[in-house]
């Protein structure tokens, strides 16, 4: 069992590792109509499916359109609610929301966790970096920045110490 799951262990961080060596490259997305509402509204679902006793709350309604591709969105998100499940406790609420203003459209994922340092803030997006002895590769906020940039947006973080994490990310509005 311990072999299996070193090998799958491994073989998330290759994927990982191979995903920022495309983004590196600039690649050529191919870009159509997405609704990020819909994308959120899924990601809370599968938080919500594994973590039910978590509080999450959804403000993403209706449809609102950027140019993306899909499925470098919901991994975007798929990262972000992973560093929830991870590093908060269960009972910790998130916030998942979308809102449009000024020509962008901005996918907020809020937690009521421990929070981060100001030294440790600085450095979320640093390939390999890990709070403490957390669990994973330390790949993914380097990758949600990457998918973010590629995408012609911005992503930002709001922390304190026992003040929770929110992420935030911007990209241009359909």
């Amino acid at each position: 069992d311990r072999m299996h799951g070193e090998v799958d262990r491994m073989g998330r961080l290759v994927d990982e590792l191979l995903l920022l060596a495309r983004l590196d490259q600039r690649p050529e997305i191919r870009f159509r109509n997405v609704d990020v509402s819909r994308l959120v509204r899924d990601a809370a679902e599968d938080l919500r499916m594994q973590q039910p006793g978590r509080p999450v709350v959804v403000a993403a309604e209706g449809a609102v359109l950027v140019r993306a591709d899909e499925s470098g969105l919901r991994q975007v998100l798929g990262n972000l609610l992973a560093n929830v499940r991870t590093h908060t406790p269960v009972e910790a609420a998130v916030r998942l929301g979308v809102e449009r203003t000024d020509g962008v459209v901005r996918v907020c994922v809020a937690d009521e966790g421990p929070g981060l340092g100001e030294e440790d803030a600085a450095r979320i997006f640093d390939r390999f970096f890990r709070v403490g002895s957390a669990e994973g590769s330390g790949l993914g906020m380097a990758i949600v920045q990457g998918v973010v940039e590629a995408h012609g947006g911005e992503v930002g973080v709001r922390t304190a110490p026992g003040e929770g994490l929110a992420v935030t990310v911007t990209l241009p509005s359909v």
